[in-house]
């Protein structure tokens, strides 16, 4: 099986097709990263004693501001980075929970 070639940095990309390949490999990678984490937030379940422990508010308020500065550092719009981790973390809040109850026959 052939391996892919080496995705191109920004300045060496000689063509649109260049551009998109790169994107679709970064897409991927973002997925694949996202699915990473969710077997993180299924296995934190084992540590939660009760479906209502699952939000972490307190974690939450925490993590939000760190991503917003983790964008800065990385030359993005805090303020989109945050909200877009708000829909994340609350997405993966709801499949915790759902994994929580099939875990623990409450489904």
């Amino acid at each position: 099986m052939k391996t892919p070639d080496p995705m191109k940095i920004p300045e060496a990309c000689s063509s649109l097709a260049d551009i998109r390949d790169a994107i679709d490999r970064i897409d991927h990678e973002i997925i694949e990263a996202l699915g990473r984490r969710m077997d993180y937030v299924k296995a934190a379940s084992r540590f939660k004693e009760s479906e209502s422990a699952i939000p972490a508010p307190e974690r939450v308020a925490a993590m939000l501001p760190q991503r917003a500065a983790w964008a800065r550092e990385h030359g993005l719009d805090a303020d989109f980075i945050e909200n877009l981790f708000v829909q994340v973390i609350h997405w993966y809040i709801d499949q915790q929970i759902d994994y929580w109850r099939q875990t623990r026959g409450r489904a």
